[in-house]
């Protein structure tokens, strides 16, 4: 029935929803997937054949280098749903595919990010995430051979692809759920099947010249008990391993091995989130040895923040005494990105990446980024953000394409630059012009839609609903508020149970019965000077670290 072959007979066929009666998934447990069946794909016609003689890129200090040895500056835009539950690309159920991938071209960039997941490798299309008389090619095939299109089709339009291993489940990432690490300790997407389904997805791109990089995970954070570290070399009592470092440098080299020719792009831990410095570490576990081929990666988001942060919007409002507590004691970053005025936020991008390229030592892609244009705080930022990696001359891919309902999510994408049916706006978007200024040009045979009119306004979204999908503070497949001590502290620190709201925002010895207890493991882990302890209140001072 096509379905892929297993390396065991302990394959498990599961059948698909109500909505996708004829799809088959198949997972093993405790194995790992043969592919050796697949093989490349070819890119297909169409393609412009000057265009493809600067590829492979390669890396040259702190710049990425096209074949003809000229910079090739990475100005990208998002395009997700690969990695979503619907398992194809955002937008085919309202507009064609060469349109949309047209449209990309026509805003001006180079380089598309595609997310993908390892569930999508494995599956069915849904019926209704792809219109079919708009996209009739498309008919018939599964979720990888309609990923391979888009591929093609962005070549067809010039824009090139790196191939992003966003989620391991079809849904969009947030901890703690069994997205945040590269593997699933209680499933069967084991290490060794991702770097398999890595090895795969190299060789099948291998002949396409304009697929240039592989971005080996979206995102990692911790997951319950496990927490992602990198170069300790620390292995966790589970199938696979917690040490990023060691998983991303055996992906890199498996990945190298059948597409020499590949950027590698290794993205930071998220949460908690650190400089790059021991990332660029030469000798490290990827330098020297990846030199030419590695992209070091970072998001930043006026929401999210250096260390242990906490989107001050996730917190319901019976929470926020406990959370600014935990800012109290400095177990939690106190000031996120969107709190830095732009001379703040330059002087942390230095300190967390910048001096990575005042070193040449390579290239680092600030791989998402976005604002909300209804938010005129978060479009304040965008201009602080966007005139900080003009200033540092970064690579970027902007967060994200889409436009409309997020697939499963009951909101719309925020973030997006498209009209609600997938075409370039007739209204100037600001923040493309935002982008103009560091690099993006658009091209002067650009298109717009006819049909769509003036943009209307929009009105300012409640942002606990309209970031819900990244909260920090909530797992996907469990929408209750989980335990914030779980959550935010190290496993060493564990704080009494915040239960009663204490009186005028002190921390009263009523509602934490173990205070004593909790001054003494505070002082040890977190080393905040304690000025003055009463029986009824504790006050602290403390200076604020860059990196907590």
């Amino acid at each position: 029935e096509g379905l892929h072959l297993w390396s065991s007979a302990r394959a498990l066929c599961k059948m698909g929803g109500p909505n996708s009666p004829n799809e088959k998934v198949c997972i093993c447990e405790g194995w790992t997937e043969d592919w050796s069946h697949v093989g490349p794909i070819d890119p297909g016609p169409g393609l412009d054949r000057e265009w493809l003689q600067q590829f492979p890129l390669s890396t040259k200090g702190r710049y990425v280098m096209n074949a003809r040895g000229q910079r090739f500056r990475l100005l990208g835009v998002n395009w997700y749903g690969a990695s979503d539950v619907e398992h194809v690309v955002g937008g085919l159920n309202v507009q064609s595919l060469e349109v949309i991938c047209r449209t990309v071209r026509d805003l001006g960039f180079n380089i598309v990010r595609l997310p993908f997941s390892n569930e999508m490798l494995r599956s069915q299309v849904r019926v209704e995430a792809v219109d079919w008389n708009k996209n009739p090619e498309l008919r018939g095939m599964d979720a990888l051979e309609v990923y391979d299109e888009v591929v093609r089709c962005l070549g067809r339009h010039g824009v090139a692809v790196i191939v992003n291993n966003h989620t391991t489940y079809g849904e969009f990432c947030g901890p703690p759920s069994k997205n945040s690490l590269w593997f699933d300790p209680d499933g069967p997407f084991s290490e060794e099947q991702w770097m398999a389904d890595w090895v795969m997805m190299a060789t099948r791109y291998s002949r396409c010249p304009h697929v240039v990089g592989f971005d080996l995970r979206n995102e990692i954070r911790p997951r319950l008990s496990l927490w992602p570290c990198w170069g300790s070399g620390g292995i966790s009592n589970v199938r696979g391993r917690r040490d990023w470092a060691i998983a991303a440098r055996a992906a890199a080299d498996l990945i190298l091995g059948v597409n020499p020719g590949a950027l590698i792009v290794v993205e930071r831990i998220v949460w908690p989130q650190d400089s790059l410095h021991r990332y660029a570490a030469c000798p490290g576990p990827l330098l020297p040895d990846l030199a030419g081929r590695l992209v070091l990666g970072v998001h930043v988001y006026s929401w999210s923040g250096p260390g242990r942060f906490v989107p001050r919007w996730s917190i319901p409002k019976r929470w926020s005494w406990a959370v600014d507590a935990l800012r109290s004691l400095g177990v939690i970053t106190k000031t996120n990105y969107g709190d830095m005025c732009r001379q703040a936020l330059m002087k942390q991008m230095q300190q967390e990446w910048g001096r990575i390229l005042e070193a040449d030592i390579c290239p680092v892609w600030v791989s998402e980024f976005g604002a909300d244009h209804s938010n005129p705080g978060e479009m304040q930022w965008m201009e602080d953000i966007v005139h900080v990696m003009g200033a540092m001359e970064a690579d970027w891919a902007y967060w994200p394409l889409n436009a409309g309902p997020k697939p499963s999510c009951g909101s719309d994408e925020a973030y997006g630059m498209l009209n609600p049916n997938w075409t370039r706006k007739v209204k100037v978007d600001r923040r493309l012009k935002m982008l103009e200024g560091i690099g993006l040009v658009p091209p002067l045979t650009a298109t717009t839609d006819p049909e769509m009119g003036p943009e209307s306004p929009m009105k300012m979204r409640d942002q606990r609903s309209l970031f819900a999908d990244k909260d920090p503070l909530r797992g996907m497949k469990h929408p209750s508020v989980p335990d914030i001590r779980m959550l935010l502290l190290p496993p060493r620190l564990h704080l009494p149970d915040f239960r009663r709201k204490p009186q005028r925002g002190r921390i009263s010895s009523s509602s934490a019965p173990n205070f004593p207890l909790l001054l003494e493991r505070a002082k040890e882990e977190v080393g905040t000077p304690i000025r003055r302890v009463c029986s009824s209140e504790v006050h602290f001072t403390s200076s604020e670290p860059t990196f907590l």
